[in-house]
């Protein structure tokens, strides 16, 4: 079974939907001004130090606490059961990752992962957090060195940027200079403290 990681911010409009598919389904919420709270049939936990655009931290954290195959989605986006249906026919494998579509564009922040492949590459760089950007990217570039990347483009998530993007200020200059200089090595993970807010399926 899959396990279907949204990391939150405030997006409460975002939630109703996600209980509506019935998915096997973890949030982080990452130290947002309102928090989450627990919600019946939903795994949460919650970050409690604020740490500006801190998103890989909390993928981090819910490879973390999540086993098996696990995916990663934006939560201004949405994986529906007709999405795991499809994904049912594709024969997933360790040592690869697998790319989904979204209704608007393609993107490099919907994917399909083993934890342990997760691992291998050493997961997101946290150096990336506090400043905008590219954290996707540098992760996908790390995939593409050491995973064998697969293309499921048709599969395709629903999208809701319009109403729900993050708040703040998206310089993503700094990112863009650190990612020139990063390489795979691996970096410190988890550096907040958190803690489970429900956690019974």
């Amino acid at each position: 079974m899959i396990t279907v990681l949204y990391t939150y911010f405030g997006q409460r409009e975002r939630i109703q939907g996600i209980i509506s598919q019935g998915l096997k389904t973890v949030i982080i919420d990452d130290c947002s001004k309102e928090p989450l709270g627990s919600i019946d049939g939903i795994r949460v936990a919650r970050i409690t130090d604020d740490i500006k655009w801190n998103q890989p931290g909390a993928r981090n954290l819910g490879f973390h606490i999540c086993e098996g195959w696990i995916l990663c989605v934006d939560i201004d986006h949405l994986v529906t059961k007709e999405n795991m249906e499809q994904l049912k026919n594709t024969n997933l494998r360790r040592g690869c990752v697998y790319y989904l579509g979204r209704e608007d564009t393609n993107s490099v922040n919907i994917y399909v992962i083993h934890k342990d492949d997760f691992e291998k590459i050493g997961g997101y760089d946290e150096d990336f957090c506090g400043n905008y950007g590219y954290d996707d990217i540098h992760f996908y570039n790390k995939c593409t060195k050491l995973l064998d990347v697969h293309e499921l483009r048709h599969i395709k998530a629903k999208v809701y940027a319009e109403e729900s993007s993050s708040e703040g200020v998206r310089d993503s200059n700094h990112n863009l200079e650190l990612i020139r200089k990063k390489g795979n090595e691996p970096t410190k993970r988890l550096r907040f403290n958190w803690e489970y807010v429900f956690w019974t399926w």
